[in-house]
This record gives structure tokens, C-alpha cells and sequence, in this order.
């Protein structure tokens, strides 16, 4: 298939005439639904975002913006999201917005721990879940296991950003690594009454089908778990506590873990 244009909008844009946007040839938009994990607040706009994208045919995703409050308590964070949702139809699924320089800090692998357990929670709802950044999270902070696991949307923006699609670019990511690409911060769209992201999706996919949840089995656990993936009973939070978060039997994984001890 061939790429197709969106839009990502918030309470930013105001309200939207999503008849002028379908209208300008947009196939897609993901809107964000809640505040930050410090309130878990809805979106003001997201209800009539939603409703107006779907009444025009334009496929729907979310974005869920993690940071400081959003590390202490990564599962409340996830299930504020899904309470807003409440079972609705995402065509273009959920995002995970990795940009936080407090996660940042954190580092690879526990970013890697993080984004697992919010997969777990939003593949089991029956979500899609992908994962957004820019090019220097990709290359720089961004665990080869999520690499391998996710699909990426990566914003890139020219010096001169204007608005303008330009496909023959090379600030676009390649197709190897990324399924979108954000490619301006400053569009002017018919029905936005302000500057909004632009985005083109490569390979025309927005009925995006959920991946099954991201539970790998308990011998590859383990190995993890030896390997110091997963923390230690003194990491905050815990291994315990991380492992539990992203839907894993504690008590399995250990007896796993200690078995492959006992074999060496």
C-alpha cells in the first residue's frame, strides 16, 4: 500500500473541524485522551476529537506521554488510560511517547522494563501498542529487545521545518527501522485553528491489528532475570515488583531461574 497522511492534536489545537481535516486528504490522527500520570486527568478535547475523527472516517490512535509520575506507578498510569477508553475502538492503536529527559536518566534497561509493562496492560485490552521517539532515543537509548518487539514512529524535523512533505528527504527514518514518521512540528491543516504535528505512516497500515500481549515464556523470563534485565530484589522497584507489573507469576519465574542455577 501506499503512505497516507496524519496528524497527531491535543488540547493545543482547540476545536477541530474534522470535516476540513478529512477533507485535506488526512487518513489518520492520534490524539492524546489523558494529562500525565500527575492528575490522570481526560483530555478536555479528547471526547470531540474522537467522535469528530470517527464521524469522517479518519482513523484513530492515542498517545500516552511517560515521565516522573508515570515511573512511580506505571500500572495506575495504564489502567487511568484504558478507564478513559473504556473498551472504544483505536484503529491506529496506542503510542507509547518515550521524550521524558527524567525517564531518560533512568536508563536502558529500565526503560526497556517500563514499556513492557505498559504493553502488558494494553495488549491484554486489546490494544496495539507501539512505540514513539525521535532519532536519538532510537539509536541511543532505546533496548535492542524493544527494538525487536515494537513498532516505531519517530519524529525528525528539518532545520527550515515549514510544514512541508518533502518523501525524497533524508531526515526521513528508513522504513527498516520505522512504520511513521513525524516529519513536522508546524503544519497548517484546514480545520486546525493552530500549528499541529504532521506525520506520514509508510506503508498505508491504520487498521492496525493488537499484537498479543508481550509475555514472553518463563525459560526466556528467566534467562532475563540471570541476565539482570529484569533489576534485583533491591533495585526500585524491585524485580519482584517489575516482573509482577508486566503480568509474570513471581514465584514461577524464581523456580525457573533456580532451576537453571541448579543446571549451570
Amino acid at each position: 500500500m501506499s503512505e497516507v497522511l496524519g496528524i497527531d492534536v491535543s488540547h493545543f489545537q482547540g476545536t477541530i473541524d474534522w470535516g476540513k481535516v478529512a477533507a485535506s486528504d488526512k487518513k489518520f490522527a492520534i490524539l492524546k485522551c489523558q494529562y500525565e500520570a500527575q492528575s490522570h486527568r481526560k483530555d478536555e478535547f479528547f471526547e470531540g476529537n474522537y467522535k469528530g475523527a470517527g464521524d469522517y472516517g479518519i482513523d484513530r490512535g492515542v498517545y500516552i506521554f511517560i515521565a516522573s509520575s508515570s515511573i512511580a506507578n506505571p500500572v495506575a498510569d495504564a489502567k487511568a488510560l484504558l478507564k478513559h477508553l473504556n473498551g472504544r475502538k483505536l484503529e491506529y492503536g496506542i503510542w507509547l511517547d518515550l521524550e521524558s529527559d527524567v525517564l531518560r536518566a533512568k536508563g536502558k534497561e529500565f526503560i526497556r522494563n517500563l514499556c513492557y509493562i505498559y504493553a502488558y496492560h494494553f495488549t491484554m485490552a486489546g490494544y496495539f501498542v507501539g512505540i514513539y521517539c525521535n532519532r536519538d532515543w532510537y539509536l541511543n537509548v532505546i533496548h535492542d529487545d524493544l527494538k525487536n518487539d515494537f513498532d516505531f514512529w519517530i519524529a525528525r524535523y528539518p532545520a527550515g521545518d515549514n510544514g512541508s512533505y518533502n518523501p525524497a528527504s533524508t531526515l526521513k527514518p528508513n522504513g527498516s527501522y520505522a512504520v511513521a514518521w513525524q516529519y513536522s512540528s508546524k503544519g497548517n491543516v484546514p480545520g486546525i485553528p493552530t500549528k499541529c504535528d504532521l506525520n506520514v505512516d509508510y506503508d498505508g497500515i491504520t487498521k492496525l491489528d493488537y499484537k498479543t500481549s508481550y509475555k514472553k515464556d518463563i525459560d526466556k523470563i528467566a534467562h532475563e532475570v540471570l541476565e539482570g534485565k529484569w533489576g534485583t530484589k533491591d533495585s526500585v522497584p524491585t524485580r519482584k515488583e517489575r516482573l509482577e507489573a508486566a503480568g509474570y507469576d513471581y514465584a514461577e519465574v524464581q523456580a525457573k531461574v533456580n532451576e537453571l542455577l541448579s543446571g549451570n
